[in-house]
Protein backbone atom coordinates (compact mmCIF):
# COMPACT_ATOMS: atom_id res chain seq x y z
CA UNK A 1 0.00 0.00 0.00
CA UNK A 2 2.11 2.68 -1.16
CA UNK A 3 1.66 5.91 -2.87
CA UNK A 4 4.31 7.55 -4.83
CA UNK A 5 5.13 11.06 -6.32
CA UNK A 6 7.05 11.23 -9.65
CA UNK A 7 7.77 14.81 -10.73
CA UNK A 8 10.02 17.00 -12.74
CA UNK A 9 9.46 19.15 -15.16
CA UNK A 10 8.20 19.25 -18.62
CA UNK A 11 9.83 16.80 -20.94
CA UNK A 12 12.31 15.27 -17.99
CA UNK A 13 10.24 12.25 -18.93
CA UNK A 14 7.04 11.41 -16.17
CA UNK A 15 4.70 10.52 -18.63
CA UNK A 16 6.75 7.46 -20.06
CA UNK A 17 8.22 6.55 -16.93
CA UNK A 18 5.32 6.38 -14.68
CA UNK A 19 3.48 4.45 -17.82
CA UNK A 20 6.88 1.83 -17.49
CA UNK A 21 6.44 1.21 -13.93
CA UNK A 22 2.82 0.94 -14.04
CA UNK A 23 3.72 -2.02 -16.63
CA UNK A 24 6.55 -3.13 -14.35
CA UNK A 25 4.72 -3.29 -11.23
CA UNK A 26 1.73 -4.92 -12.56
CA UNK A 27 3.80 -7.51 -14.15
CA UNK A 28 4.91 -8.45 -10.60
CA UNK A 29 1.62 -8.56 -9.63
CA UNK A 30 1.12 -5.43 -7.73
CA UNK A 31 -2.11 -3.41 -8.57
CA UNK A 32 -1.95 0.08 -9.46
CA UNK A 33 -4.95 2.20 -8.78
CA UNK A 34 -6.50 5.71 -9.26
CA UNK A 35 -7.42 8.01 -6.12
CA UNK A 36 -10.19 9.96 -6.16
CA UNK A 37 -8.93 13.26 -6.31
CA UNK A 38 -5.90 14.87 -7.72
CA UNK A 39 -3.18 11.89 -6.63
CA UNK A 40 -4.02 10.17 -9.62
CA UNK A 41 -7.44 10.58 -12.05
CA UNK A 42 -10.66 11.37 -10.58
CA UNK A 43 -13.21 13.92 -11.28
CA UNK A 44 -10.89 16.90 -9.38
CA UNK A 45 -8.39 16.05 -12.24
CA UNK A 46 -10.37 16.00 -14.98
CA UNK A 47 -11.56 19.96 -13.64
CA UNK A 48 -7.85 21.13 -13.37
CA UNK A 49 -7.77 19.75 -16.55
CA UNK A 50 -10.52 21.77 -18.22
CA UNK A 51 -9.18 24.59 -16.60
CA UNK A 52 -5.89 24.48 -17.94
CA UNK A 53 -7.01 23.83 -21.41
CA UNK A 54 -8.54 27.30 -21.02
CA UNK A 55 -5.89 29.41 -22.12
CA UNK A 56 -7.57 32.67 -21.88
CA UNK A 57 -8.09 32.08 -18.46
CA UNK A 58 -5.48 34.69 -16.14
CA UNK A 59 -2.54 32.58 -14.52
CA UNK A 60 -4.42 34.15 -11.11
CA UNK A 61 -7.31 32.46 -11.45
CA UNK A 62 -5.97 29.77 -13.01
CA UNK A 63 -3.55 29.17 -10.29
CA UNK A 64 -6.10 29.75 -7.64
CA UNK A 65 -8.53 26.43 -9.07
CA UNK A 66 -4.79 24.28 -9.06
CA UNK A 67 -4.79 25.51 -5.26
CA UNK A 68 -8.49 24.60 -4.84
CA UNK A 69 -7.63 21.23 -6.66
CA UNK A 70 -5.22 20.44 -4.04
CA UNK A 71 -7.55 20.87 -0.92
CA UNK A 72 -9.67 18.15 -2.28
CA UNK A 73 -6.39 15.94 -1.73
CA UNK A 74 -6.49 17.04 1.85
CA UNK A 75 -10.09 15.79 2.62
CA UNK A 76 -10.42 13.20 -0.28
CA UNK A 77 -7.69 11.05 -1.41
CA UNK A 78 -7.61 7.62 -1.48
CA UNK A 79 -5.14 5.88 0.40
CA UNK A 80 -3.47 3.06 -1.36
CA UNK A 81 -4.98 0.07 -0.11
CA UNK A 82 -3.36 -3.65 1.08
CA UNK A 83 -1.14 -4.41 -2.46
CA UNK A 84 -1.80 -1.46 -4.29
CA UNK A 85 0.21 1.13 -5.52
CA UNK A 86 -0.92 5.03 -6.85
CA UNK A 87 1.69 6.16 -9.18
CA UNK A 88 0.82 10.16 -9.31
CA UNK A 89 2.77 12.49 -12.14
CA UNK A 90 3.51 16.03 -9.85
CA UNK A 91 1.94 17.27 -7.09
CA UNK A 92 1.78 20.39 -4.77
CA UNK A 93 5.37 21.18 -5.31
CA UNK A 94 4.81 22.59 -8.44
CA UNK A 95 2.04 24.65 -8.07
CA UNK A 96 4.41 26.16 -5.28
CA UNK A 97 6.97 26.40 -7.42
CA UNK A 98 5.19 27.95 -10.00
CA UNK A 99 3.78 30.86 -7.97
CA UNK A 100 7.05 31.15 -6.62
CA UNK A 101 8.61 31.95 -10.06
CA UNK A 102 5.70 34.00 -11.18
CA UNK A 103 5.48 35.89 -8.40
CA UNK A 104 2.32 35.22 -6.34
CA UNK A 105 3.50 35.68 -3.05
CA UNK A 106 -0.02 35.37 -1.44
CA UNK A 107 -0.98 32.06 -3.43
CA UNK A 108 2.50 30.90 -2.60
CA UNK A 109 2.18 30.86 1.20
CA UNK A 110 -1.09 29.40 0.85
CA UNK A 111 0.66 26.59 -0.81
CA UNK A 112 3.75 26.09 1.29
CA UNK A 113 1.12 25.38 3.80
CA UNK A 114 -1.18 23.32 2.66
CA UNK A 115 1.94 21.41 1.06
CA UNK A 116 2.45 19.92 4.79
CA UNK A 117 -0.86 18.53 4.92
CA UNK A 118 -0.85 17.08 1.42
CA UNK A 119 2.38 15.87 1.60
CA UNK A 120 1.23 12.84 4.34
CA UNK A 121 -0.53 11.23 1.36
CA UNK A 122 2.65 10.52 -0.04
CA UNK A 123 4.58 7.35 0.56
CA UNK A 124 8.14 7.96 -1.46
CA UNK A 125 9.17 11.39 -3.86
CA UNK A 126 11.11 10.87 -6.82
CA UNK A 127 12.41 13.81 -8.72
CA UNK A 128 13.38 13.12 -12.50
CA UNK A 129 16.55 15.13 -12.58
CA UNK A 130 16.71 16.80 -16.17
CA UNK A 131 18.15 20.73 -17.01
CA UNK A 132 16.08 23.00 -19.04
CA UNK A 133 18.57 22.53 -22.11
CA UNK A 134 17.99 18.77 -22.42
CA UNK A 135 14.45 19.13 -21.96
CA UNK A 136 14.09 21.42 -24.60
CA UNK A 137 16.29 19.37 -27.18
CA UNK A 138 14.28 16.36 -26.47
CA UNK A 139 11.21 18.76 -26.99
CA UNK A 140 12.59 20.07 -30.29
CA UNK A 141 13.55 16.15 -31.24
CA UNK A 142 10.31 14.48 -30.31
CA UNK A 143 8.16 16.90 -29.09
CA UNK A 144 4.72 17.50 -31.29
CA UNK A 145 4.41 21.15 -31.74
CA UNK A 146 2.08 22.90 -29.98
CA UNK A 147 1.36 26.62 -28.45
CA UNK A 148 1.82 26.25 -25.01
CA UNK A 149 5.54 24.17 -25.64
CA UNK A 150 6.40 26.46 -27.96
CA UNK A 151 6.22 29.40 -25.31
CA UNK A 152 7.11 27.09 -22.90
CA UNK A 153 10.93 26.76 -24.95
CA UNK A 154 11.38 29.78 -26.87
CA UNK A 155 14.33 31.97 -25.78
CA UNK A 156 11.34 34.51 -24.65
CA UNK A 157 10.74 32.32 -21.93
CA UNK A 158 14.22 31.09 -21.10
CA UNK A 159 14.29 33.17 -17.60
CA UNK A 160 11.13 32.23 -16.93
CA UNK A 161 11.91 28.36 -17.19
CA UNK A 162 15.27 28.46 -15.18
CA UNK A 163 13.61 30.17 -12.42
CA UNK A 164 11.06 27.56 -12.22
CA UNK A 165 13.35 24.74 -12.65
CA UNK A 166 15.60 26.59 -10.01
CA UNK A 167 12.85 26.20 -8.13
CA UNK A 168 11.12 23.10 -8.40
CA UNK A 169 14.56 21.65 -7.76
CA UNK A 170 15.01 23.34 -4.34
CA UNK A 171 11.62 22.52 -3.29
CA UNK A 172 12.06 18.83 -4.37
CA UNK A 173 15.75 18.75 -2.06
CA UNK A 174 14.17 20.39 0.78
CA UNK A 175 10.79 17.49 0.50
CA UNK A 176 13.38 14.44 0.45
CA UNK A 177 12.58 13.35 -3.29
CA UNK A 178 14.51 11.06 -4.52
CA UNK A 179 16.99 12.39 -7.44
CA UNK A 180 17.06 10.06 -10.72
CA UNK A 181 18.82 11.59 -13.24
CA UNK A 182 17.02 10.99 -16.70
CA UNK A 183 19.16 13.39 -18.93
CA UNK A 184 21.51 10.03 -19.09
CA UNK A 185 19.38 7.27 -18.23
CA UNK A 186 17.42 5.86 -20.39
CA UNK A 187 13.32 5.68 -19.34
CA UNK A 188 13.42 1.67 -19.40
CA UNK A 189 16.34 2.38 -16.53
CA UNK A 190 14.81 4.94 -14.88
CA UNK A 191 11.73 2.59 -14.66
CA UNK A 192 13.53 -0.01 -13.18
CA UNK A 193 14.77 1.85 -10.57
CA UNK A 194 11.55 3.20 -9.36
CA UNK A 195 9.95 0.28 -9.55
CA UNK A 196 12.10 -1.44 -7.01
CA UNK A 197 11.56 1.63 -4.61
CA UNK A 198 8.00 0.88 -4.80
CA UNK A 199 8.51 -3.30 -4.12
CA UNK A 200 11.28 -2.31 -1.36
CA UNK A 201 8.23 -0.53 0.68
CA UNK A 202 5.83 -2.52 -0.16
CA UNK A 203 8.19 -4.91 1.91
CA UNK A 204 9.35 -3.38 4.54
CA UNK A 205 4.58 -2.37 4.93
CA UNK A 206 3.96 -6.02 5.05
CA UNK A 207 6.32 -6.84 7.97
Amino acid sequence: MTTIVVEGLDFAGKSTVCELVRQRLEASGTRVVESTSCLSGGWVEKTVERVYEARRLPSLLRSAVYHAAYLADVHLARRAGPGEVIVQQSYIHRVLAYDRASGRRLLAAVADRLGTRVAGHVDLWVWLDCPLDERRRRYRRFGTPNERDERRFAAAADRFERELESELTQLARQSGYIFIDTASLSAETVADRIAALVQAHERVGTR
